[in-house]
């Protein structure tokens, strides 16, 4: 690249270079399909436990969705970054309550971040007007700027400014979680999981910034002449492995608790049956076992949770916890009922029943 033209160089100079070894097709094959596998079977286990365990999808889903629709298609690295921030701080709503510091600032974040997101995408997604002008070897450039400028400075600034900022709010995504560590309350297994998810992200952080290092060390190969194929993959690579990392994070936390459940449950190696011996007369039948007229009782017993039939039919998706859950942004609504908690007097009547 030449700073006294201002046009791109284009030289053999490094004809007689080694082959590097992130340009080797085993290297690149290896790593990014690889990781791509795992980042998939993470999200479809995400979308398996949102939607069909406990059926409560929200925005950050559809974040995950479209990172991975942006990633087949190669359409765009802005894009499948931006939405897969989102993800993780629209996850980050879910947990924190609402009017609480740490929600605000969460809430702040994922503003910048979608603007961000937008910002970028557009430049990314029309580098030229028209758009043809951008894979046109005989266009002369005067209308592309960003990813598709003719000017060396502004090509290497669009490129290094996005990296950068991509690295700054991996890091502000990275610390937000940290204060549920010192949340009252919270299990040191909890604690484990979220240094484990910490972890990851750290893993994360480091590719983003190793991504950008490389970046401006053959300032976006084009230095010191400009050969994408020969200086890009590295560069590539990173990009790949840092999304599919970032996906593995968003995702582990959604699936992991009831993985580790289910599996528990394949190596149960006892069974305890209970039998419940109980006296009854009609004077001191209570909520729990009214409508048995039989003056003892020796069974096997169980208890199930019944639910309430009263109400509407889809009552249940009213409640303002799920729709808190499902939509961390909406706006309280008369409309919504109350939240039903375990332990309320009126609940206790219908709570339990035996059979």
């Amino acid at each position: 690249m030449s700073l006294n033209s201002g046009r791109f160089v284009y030289s053999t100079i490094n004809l007689n270079d080694p082959e590097p070894l992130a340009n080797r097709t085993a290297t690149i094959l290896g790593w990014v399909i690889t990781f791509l596998i795992i980042s998939w079977i993470c999200v479809l286990l995400r979308f398996y436990v949102r939607f069909r365990v406990v059926r409560a999808p929200g925005w950050d889903d559809l974040c995950v969705g479209l990172y991975l629709t942006f990633y087949v298609e190669n359409a765009t690295y802005c894009s499948s970054a931006a939405f897969i921030k989102l993800a993780l701080l629209l996850q980050y709503l879910r947990i924190f309550d609402r009017g609480t510091s740490m929600y605000k600032i969460t809430l702040g974040v994922t503003i910048f971040t979608a603007l961000w997101g937008i910002a970028y995408s557009v430049i990314a997604w029309v580098p030229c007007v028209p758009v043809s002008d951008y894979w046109d070897l005989y266009s002369d450039g005067k209308r592309c700027y960003g990813y598709g400028s003719h000017t060396p400075y502004s090509f290497v600034a669009t490129y290094e400014s996005h990296s950068a900022f991509n690295m700054a709010l991996d890091t502000i995504v990275f610390i937000i979680p940290i204060p549920l560590l010192f949340k009252d309350g919270v299990t040191t297994a909890a604690r484990l999981r979220l240094v484990a998810l910490l972890s990851m992200g750290c893993i994360v952080l480091a590719l983003a910034a190793w991504r950008l290092q490389t970046m401006i060390a053959n300032q976006v190969a084009t230095y010191p002449t400009r050969d994408p194929t020969w200086y890009g993959p590295i560069s590539i690579i990173l990009a790949a492995l840092e999304l599919n990392a970032a996906s593995i994070c968003a995702s582990v936390p959604i699936f992991w608790p009831v993985f580790t459940q289910n599996w528990s449950g394949i190596f149960v190696t006892q069974e305890v049956k209970i039998t419940r011996e109980s006296r009854y007369n009609e004077e001191d039948r209570d909520s729990l076992t009214r409508g048995s007229y039989h003056s003892r009782v020796g069974s096997d017993t169980e208890l199930s949770i019944v639910e309430s039939t009263s109400g509407k039919k889809n009552q249940h998706y009213r409640d303002s916890y799920i729709l808190r859950q499902v939509d961390p942004l909406r706006m309280p609504d008369d409309r919504d009922q109350p939240s039903a908690r375990a332990g309320d007097p009126k609940d206790q009547s219908r709570k339990w029943t035996k059979f």
